[in-house]
């Protein structure tokens, strides 16, 4: 009698735990086929000047320079080419509202900030 309650316990407790294996093992089965595919890793640089673990250029005054340089001329180019897309949507219907004008003012202070930066470098460098 003292080991009756432990045993019965001890067996519910075993059939529970068998009962939730058979369920979660039979859950995991439902679906069909599995298809196990690659993973593809794809790592672009798109900055030429930093590399995966130090900045090669950071000590060498001519390549800092230019790696200056590289980044002023890539935001002018970028804010040009805003400018040109804004410009491009916004005259294709022929009517500029005022949001439109706001946003174009602001583009065409990017591009002359961007271009003012990088003559300011070009004179001083």
């Amino acid at each position: 009698m003292r080991y009756t309650k432990r045993t019965l316990t001890f067996i519910f407790a075993i059939s529970l735990f068998m009962g939730t294996a058979a369920i979660v093992a039979s859950a995991q089965n439902r679906g069909g086929r599995r298809f196990h595919r690659p993973v593809r890793v794809y790592y672009v640089q798109r900055d030429p000047f930093w590399s995966w673990n130090y900045n090669r250029y950071y000590y060498d005054p001519y390549y800092s320079e230019r790696q200056q340089r590289y980044y002023l001329e890539n935001r002018l180019r970028g804010n040009r080419r805003e400018l040109a897309e804004h410009l491009e949507k916004y005259n294709a219907d022929g009517v500029l509202t005022a949001k439109e004008r706001r946003e174009l003012e602001d583009d065409y202070k990017d591009v002359n900030r961007a271009r003012a930066n990088l003559n300011r470098y070009r004179r001083n460098y």
